[in-house]
């Protein structure tokens, strides 16, 4: 979810929702493109009111308007982007730049790796400084364009690529 996304997801909220949030309920995050209610156990909690002094459903729209940028900093910093969010990014960038160029062959590296930055996947070439900490398919023996192109795809509908974006990021996510 990025900034507009969240500023419509917000605009999209009827006042007696953000009522809802003034007596106790939270804003959640759904698959990284939009805003339910939700309870304080709730996971992918991005609002609750806590101390917060608002009393008006006013002040609270204006809170979360002039405050996006710092809730979604803050959101991702401890909260992983939703499986299905990634796994259609991560689909739309294959189809951009070919499926092959997000695998390894043995001894080389691949032409993109992927990254996440605030609630989005990037994928960045081997100019990148950070490149070599990104998520790619590391395959195991050499083959075929055809053969890769098919383990690519197997890694992302499998579950795998979503699987190997939480495993590098474990430590970030239960940091909390």
């Amino acid at each position: 979810m990025d900034a507009q996304q969240f500023l419509t997801a917000v605009s999209a909220l009827s006042d007696d929702d953000f009522q809802k949030v003034l007596n106790g309920s939270t804003l959640v995050v759904v698959q990284d493109r939009g805003l339910r209610l939700g309870k304080t156990d709730d996971a992918f909690v991005i609002y609750e009111l806590g101390e917060d002094p608002f009393d008006t459903v006013a002040s609270l729209k204006q809170y979360l308007i002039d405050n996006v940028e710092d809730l979604l900093r803050d959101y991702y910093q401890f909260n992983p982007i939703s499986k299905e969010f990634f796994q259609a990014r991560l689909r739309e960038l294959m189809l951009e730049h070919g499926e092959a160029a997000f695998a390894a062959q043995p001894n080389n590296l691949p032409e993109k790796a992927v990254f996440v930055e605030q609630g989005e996947l990037v994928c960045e070439g081997q100019e990148s400084p950070r490149f070599k900490y990104g998520l790619y398919l590391r395959l195991d023996e050499a083959m075929p364009a055809m053969a890769v192109s098919n383990k690519v795809k197997n890694w992302l509908q499998s579950g795998s690529a979503y699987g190997d974006y939480i495993s590098v990021n474990v430590c970030r996510f239960s940091a909390f």
